[in-house]
């Protein structure tokens, strides 16, 4: 009898298996012209901005130059937002929060009870105390 594959109804899409695509889309540097608090930002702005385009292809970026402190805001492939308020950083701070945006998945925080989320369950089961053997338990 030969060998066959398990057939599955449906095939489930796994970002990462053939190729990764960033789940953010854009993202929207705005600043103002004028304002003190905008330093930082046009200054991020005016000798990053090019590197960043052409490291990021797949990311597109939007500057808009508008009133009120700097913000940058991400946009993501499940339609969400992120945004984050930069007034008074330096441009090297400027860059970790747009490095935090881009590498987001633009989904909300939340608290993990389990560090590890699986498809797939564990070959071994679940762990518990009952099962140690009675020779390795701690004595008083």
């Amino acid at each position: 009898m030969p060998i066959q594959a398990v057939r599955r109804g449906i095939s489930v899409a796994r970002n990462g298996v053939g190729a990764f695509i960033l789940p953010c889309k854009k993202l929207t540097f705005r600043y103002c012209n004028w304002g003190g608090s905008s330093v930082g930002m046009r200054k991020y702005l005016h000798e990053n901005l090019q590197r960043i385009g052409a490291a990021n292809p797949g990311i597109q970026m939007e500057v808009q130059v508008k009133q009120g402190h700097p913000i940058i805001t991400g946009d993501y492939m499940n339609g969400r937002q992120k945004v984050i308020c930069v007034r008074n950083m330096k441009a090297h701070e400027i860059e970790k929060k747009v490095q935090i945006l881009r590498d987001a998945s633009g989904q909300k925080l939340r608290r993990m009870k389990h560090p590890v989320y699986s498809t797939n369950e564990g070959p071994r089961g679940i762990w518990s105390p009952f099962h140690v053997l009675e020779q390795y338990r701690y004595k008083v």
